[in-house]
C-alpha cells in the first residue's frame, strides 16, 4: 500500500499489527528515553547542586574580649577561605561590635540593608552611614535617614574562652 494513499497513517498489516518498522522506532524512542532519564537526572543534579546549596554558618573567631574598649563601636575584620561550587575562594570583610554598659555586646553585619554596600562607623556624629547612598543607622542598627527600611543584621553571638565569636552565614 502506498503510504501517501493513507493519509501518512500507520500501515496495516492483514492480521491488524501496526508496521513493524514504526514499532521499532517505537521501542526504540522508549528505550534511548528511558535511558537518557535514568542516568540525566543523577548527572544534572551532581552538576548543579553544589550551585543551588544553601549558605553555611561559620562560627569567626574575632579575638579577645578585652580588646573592645568598653562603651564603643569597633571594627573587627576577618579572612577566611569559603568552599563555593567547587571553588575555595577567600572571604573578607568587616563586622561592627558595640560594647555597652554592663558587659552588653552587639555584632552588626556591615552590609547595608539597601543595596548590600557597606557601612562605616562615623564616631563624631555617633551614626553608621552607607557611603552608596547616604542612608543612615544609629548605634543600635536602626534606619534612621535615607533609602534603608530595615535595620543592620544583628549576628549571633557568643564568647568562649574570653574570646569573641560571631556566626557569619554564607
Amino acid at each position: 500500500m502506498n503510504p501517501n494513499a493513507t493519509g501518512g497513517r500507520p500501515q496495516i498489516v492483514k492480521n491488524g499489527t501496526i508496521n513493524k518498522n514504526r514499532r521499532d522506532f517505537l521501542k526504540t524512542a522508549a528505550l534511548v528515553g528511558g535511558s537518557a532519564l535514568v542516568t540525566g537526572v543523577p548527572l544534572v543534579s551532581y552538576f548543579t547542586a553544589p550551585a543551588l546549596s544553601k549558605g553555611t554558618g561559620k562560627w569567626v573567631d574575632f579575638g579577645p574580649v578585652e580588646d573592645l574598649e568598653p562603651g564603643s563601636v569597633s571594627m573587627l575584620s576577618y579572612e577566611f577561605l569559603i568552599k563555593d561550587g567547587w571553588l575555595v575562594l577567600p572571604q573578607r570583610g568587616i563586622v561592627w561590635a558595640k560594647t555597652g554598659e554592663g558587659h552588653k555586646l552587639s555584632v552588626f553585619s556591615s552590609v547595608c540593608t539597601h543595596l548590600s554596600c557597606s557601612v562605616i562607623w562615623l564616631e563624631e556624629t555617633q551614626v553608621f552611614e552607607c557611603p552608596c547612598h547616604a542612608g543612615r543607622f544609629d548605634v543600635n542598627g536602626q534606619p534612621i535617614s535615607g533609602p534603608p527600611k530595615k535595620p543592620l543584621t544583628v549576628l549571633e553571638h557568643k564568647i568562649e574562652d574570653d574570646k569573641l565569636l560571631a556566626l557569619l552565614t554564607f
